[in-house]
């Protein structure tokens, strides 16, 4: 294949080299909205000038068609891939679904079909011949009807996009720089070639024998460069006025020095419930007639910036709002007001948190100060800082005596170190609350006993800035399990000391009586009657070992010693039915103590007053409870009256059952009706390590 040279083959070649360098550089950036469609059109472009180029260079007529004919499939996809690449970069993609982006392509493949089937109709391009009457050779031909309606939807295509370029110009005029440097560029880049091509198309080109699009190219190219690598195009995108200025929750009204409504955002058109039409050149007091306060603001506003807070009624509702007016003045020397600029924030949610927080914060104070049981609120320095009354009250102190006290000068000088270690652990968030039974020393020395819960209160940011002090009076509960621990001591001291010896000395007796008997009615009557008193001695310490401590509460359980005690008062001609689901399973001493005693009481008290010597006791393991039930079916009482006279100091084995449940954190339930009889329910809680 030969060649021939021709000057303006050169700048064209330049073109095409440019343009795929571009391709290239914005492949690079593809993650940006409209790089992959500049990447497209860069290498149309590169493309169209590259096969113009070799048309100029070939000196034949056929060589020359299939260039020409291979540099439209640049030319005819250019159009369409510039106009999508605008409408990604300006942020109008929603505008291409793919119905509207294949109905944009149907042109440029209808053209490129018909360029390589012209030779047939002539529909593009027809007469073509030779025209070497230059120093080199060019294609000469008229311009088939096709021709002409792909140049209107190129114009069109090219008119569309250059508008969107220019309005994007005209949006950010007071923008940054490199943003209009980007738009001017383009708009350069697009005009140049089309200009060229309309020389072309049109006759006016001063030299008729060149297409002068592919030169206009070179233009192209050099603008988009400029855009691209001194403005960086791709790398940073002009941000639509519809973000900043239509997107923003605050509602932004503008208003001339006549106070009329130049432009409102679409919160502030939601405010004044009317479009932007309805509102463009209305005084703000007609627009904004529902809201009096905002209109006495604007029209008391300074020459400087000004910051006001007003409330909207709507129906039954309250909604509030910070307002800024921020004057705008003419650039001008003398510097007047051209405006202003009203900046809504709607702080409803804020004023409702604010209202929430204060009565969370009223409700807090009157639980505090009210409380049955002391509270504390003590400072990360372990100083008090604020005690109610219940807690001024176990301690012996006034609060003002209490105002500003180390907690650790009130504290059991024994339990000082284990209560720092656990306080030292809390601000670290290692833990958040503990629960301790502690000591604390009154106002006259006096030791208290506390069941201390002590938890974290944080600031709004997460961080721990106080401790809040619960505490318990427990004082009669560690009484009582001192006095059981007690009795325990002294029902093993019994049954280990005087029960034993009176047991061996009955046992020596009937040994005595066996071997050696009196031969005197008298003295073996007196033998006899020696005996009897041996026996019911042993019986009575046994009796009353059981009644402080039942050995076999110890030795068994609670099931066990229950069921045995049951079986000892069935020979007082009692029927007793007894249920128990527990079996051998050993409970906390404690819960164990509480539920025997209140069962023992519980019959004792059947026996006594309900006529009957028909019971029931039944002891059963809930999910996280034990529950004791003991019920008879005998005359019944009135239960309010009689725990009525347990206060007075009558009856007072209920009160004292009721009262033995609750140390353990359980609760007692009774109900009885006259001539029916009686149920006693005793429910305890079990500890976490056996639920």
């Amino acid at each position: 294949m030969s060649w021939e040279f021709s000057p303006y083959a050169l700048p064209v070649i330049i073109s095409a080299g440019v343009s795929a360098v571009l391709a290239y550089a914005s492949w690079q950036r593809r993650p940006a909205p409209g790089a992959i469609a500049f990447c497209l059109l860069m290498l149309a472009v590169a493309e169209w000038s590259l096969g113009y180029a070799l048309e100029l260079l070939s000196p034949d007529l056929t060589i020359k068609i299939v260039w020409d004919n291979i540099a439209w499939f640049g030319a005819a996809c250019a159009p369409t891939l510039w106009l999508v690449f605008v409408l990604q970069h300006t942020n109008r993609a929603v505008w291409l679904p793919r119905r509207n982006l294949a109905l944009l392509v149907i042109e440029p493949f209808v053209t490129i079909v018909l360029v390589w089937t012209n030779q047939w109709h002539g529909l593009v391009e027809s007469s073509i011949k030779l025209d070497d009457s230059g120093s080199f050779s060019t294609l000469a031909m008229t311009y088939g009807a096709w021709y002409w309606v792909n140049i209107a939807y190129s114009y069109l295509l090219l008119l569309i996009g250059a508008v969107l370029i220019w309005m994007l110009i005209h949006t950010l005029l007071r923008s940054a720089h490199p943003y209009i440097g980007q738009a001017s560029a383009l708009l350069l880049a697009v005009v140049a070639p089309w200009m060229g091509n309309a020389l072309t198309a049109f006759g006016l080109n001063p030299f008729p024998k060149l297409d002068l699009t592919p030169f206009a190219f070179t233009i192209s190219g050099l603008a988009v460069a400029c855009s691209l690598f001194f403005f960086r195009l791709l790398d940073i995108l002009p941000i639509a006025r519809e973000a900043v200025f239509e997107r923003m929750s605050d509602a932004v009204i503008i208003v001339d020095e006549q106070n009329r409504v130049v432009d409102l955002n679409a919160a502030a058109r939601g405010l004044a419930d009317c479009t932007a039409w309805q509102a463009f050149g209305q005084l703000l007091p007609r627009v904004f007639a529902a809201w009096p306060e905002l209109v006495e603001q604007c029209r008391n506003a300074s020459g400087s910036d000004e910051y006001a807070e007003i409330t909207l009624h709507e129906d039954d509702a309250r909604r509030y709002f910070d307002v800024r007016i921020t004057p705008l003045h003419h650039q001008n020397a003398q510097h007047t007001i051209a405006g202003r600029l009203i900046v809504l924030n709607d702080i409803t949610e804020h004023k409702q948190a604010e209202r929430v927080l204060k009565e969370s914060e009223e409700r807090f104070r009157d639980i505090f100060e009210e409380a049955p049981i002391g509270m504390a609120v003590v400072g990360r320095d372990d100083q008090l800082l604020q005690v109610n009354k219940a807690f001024c009250d176990m301690l012996g102190f006034e609060e003002q005596e209490l105002a500003a006290l180390p907690l650790a000068l009130i504290t059991h000088p024994d339990d000082l170190r284990k209560d720092a270690l656990l306080a030292a652990q809390m601000p670290s968030g290692i833990i958040t609350s503990y629960k301790v039974e502690k000591r604390y020393l009154r106002k006259n020395r006096e030791t208290l006993w506390v069941d201390l819960t002590t938890t974290i209160l944080h600031h709004q940011d997460g961080q721990a800035i106080y401790r809040l002090v619960m505490m318990e009076n427990i004082i009669e509960r560690k009484r009582a399990r001192l006095l059981e621990e007690e009795r325990h001591q002294v029902a093993y001291d019994l049954h280990d000391g005087l029960a034993q010896i009176v047991a061996s000395t009955h046992q020596h007796l009937q040994a005595f009586a066996s071997s050696y008997r009196p031969r005197s009615p008298h003295a073996r009557e007196e033998l006899e009657r020696t005996l009897d008193l041996a026996q019911r001695a042993v019986r009575e310490a046994r009796q009353l070992i059981a009644g402080l401590r039942p050995t076999a509460l110890d030795d068994f359980g609670l099931a066990t010693a229950l069921g045995l005690h049951i079986e000892a008062q069935r020979t007082n001609n009692l029927t007793i039915k007894y249920e128990d689901s527990l079996g051998s399973e050993r409970l906390p001493p404690t819960i164990e103590t509480a539920l025997f005693r209140v069962a023992q009481e519980a019959l004792t008290n059947i026996q006594k007053h309900s006529h009957t010597d028909q019971m029931r006791v039944a002891l059963e393991r809930r999910e996280v409870a034990i529950r004791l039930k003991v019920q008879d079916w005998g005359c019944g009482f009135d239960v309010a009256a009689v725990l009525g006279e347990a206060s007075l100091g009558e009856h007072v084995g209920l009160r004292e059952m009721q009262e033995r449940i609750e140390l353990v954190g359980g609760h007692l339930l009774i109900t009885s009706q006259a001539g029916t009889g009686t149920l006693l329910v005793a429910e305890v809680p079990l500890p976490p390590s056996q639920t």
